[in-house]
């Protein structure tokens, strides 16, 4: 009867702490009422709560009691510990709580760094929101040691310490969400209002990539594929018209991704617009890139600028979809009248009857569309197996003299 009278004023006095923790915005008000209440409820000399890392590689001691180092600089080289087996990690790497009444020879042992203190008895419980553990509480130097109530109750406890901090973290992104959205709204003005819209151009030609675009290329893909059945002659030239108004459309889809990503008035140079394509298709897809220009642009390159950038961005999506390479080489030269890009990959080549821009494979590839833009400036547009393998695409494109 004693006991069961025990347990129920420890529910109670749990239900009064959590409501007074919940009741907390501030994450250093939230550590520093979980750690005394800590103490308190499993009459501990010492305590800490420490947190997971983004990666879960690297425990964070956000708070420590009882514990005053004689060296200031001690929590800043041990206040961030890395995870593993441990009298404390073993809480973590098991997501358990762990209960050591003698820590000198408990198997888990692995040493304390110098000038801290002496730990005799500790328990530890995981900090858990639903199914993830965030961090953990520990406890320590219990006088008698920790048994099965002092661990009952501060899992209990700790459940509602971890839901705590995770609203604590969310108030706190909420109001760092409002004030940057204040701070925007005090310093938006004309130029920001153009950075804004060139986000928003960004943004929805992004979308029209990702997933327009995409959807696009698949029903190109399955429209290729009908045409590789044995089909009635008058429906097979039926699916050639379809493959046709789908590889226009795409076309003019690529037209208006393009036309977002380049604000009017952008003065982005040839080369720097097209090493950031390369730099992007290299992050992106893991792959080996490299840039190398001569010479200097001469000065009418704003008149092709748009073609040669649109060709090569589709080559570069040509050696990501169909190439299997690790690398990508980009050479830019410039002369007097003009501009000569060869694009190059170690990839896996293409068929020699695919090579041809005017072929059927040719639309699969895109090179009679990249072709025709090429010849509609007056340049050349060659394809060839390199010589170590893979595909060289190489441009060649005058540049109309400027207006004096």
């Amino acid at each position: 009867m004693e006991i069961e009278e025990t347990f129920r004023e420890q529910l109670d006095s749990l239900h009064s702490i959590s409501v007074e923790i919940a009741s907390l915005h501030e994450l250093p008000q939230v550590y520093k009422a979980a750690l005394t209440y800590c103490l308190g409820l499993t009459g501990s000399q010492l305590g800490f709560i420490g947190l997971l890392s983004q990666k879960r590689e690297y425990l964070n001691l956000v708070a420590v009691s009882g514990f005053e180092p004689t060296d200031p600089s001690f929590f800043d080289r041990y206040r961030v510990m890395p995870v593993r087996r441990s009298v404390f990690g073993v809480t973590i790497v098991d997501e358990r709580p762990h209960v050591s009444n003698d820590v000198d020879h408990d198997p888990e042992r692995v040493g304390t760094p110098p000038g801290h203190p002496e730990v005799r008895t500790f328990l530890g419980v995981p900090l858990q929101v639903g199914e993830t553990v965030i961090g953990m509480i520990g406890a320590g130097n219990r006088s008698g040691g920790y048994g099965r109530d002092e661990q009952r109750c501060l899992s209990t406890f700790a459940n509602q310490v971890a839901i705590a901090i995770d609203n604590a973290r969310l108030y706190e992104r909420q109001r760092e969400m409002i004030a940057g959205l204040e701070d925007l709204q005090r310093r938006l003005g004309l130029a920001d209002a153009e950075r804004l819209l060139a986000q928003d151009r960004a943004r929805i030609a992004s979308g029209l990539h990702e997933h327009v675009g995409q959807a696009m290329f698949s029903l190109g893909l399955k429209i290729n594929a009908l045409l590789e059945r044995e089909l009635d002659p008058e429906l097979a030239e039926s699916v050639r018209g379809l493959r046709r108004m789908v590889a226009d459309t795409l076309d003019d889809l690529r037209q208006v991704i393009f036309a977002l990503s380049r604000p009017p008035g952008a003065n982005t140079d040839v080369t720097e617009a097209i090493g950031s394509l390369l730099r992007d298709v290299g992050r992106d897809n893991g792959l080996d890139v490299d840039l190398v220009t001569r010479g200097v642009p001469p000065a009418g390159i704003d008149a092709v600028h748009d073609v040669l950038v649109t060709v090569a961005r589709e080559a570069l999506n040509n050696v990501v979809r169909h190439a299997q390479a690790r690398t990508i080489l980009i050479s830019i030269r410039y002369e007097p009248e003009r501009v000569l890009i060869a694009v190059q990959d170690d990839g896996v080549g293409m068929p020699s009857t695919d090579l041809d821009a005017n072929g059927d494979g040719a639309t699969h590839f895109g090179l009679s569309d990249m072709r025709r833009r090429i010849l509609d400036v007056g340049g050349t547009f060659e394809v060839e197996s390199g010589e170590e393998g893979g595909v060289t695409i190489r441009i060649d494109v005058p540049v109309p003299p400027t207006e004096s």
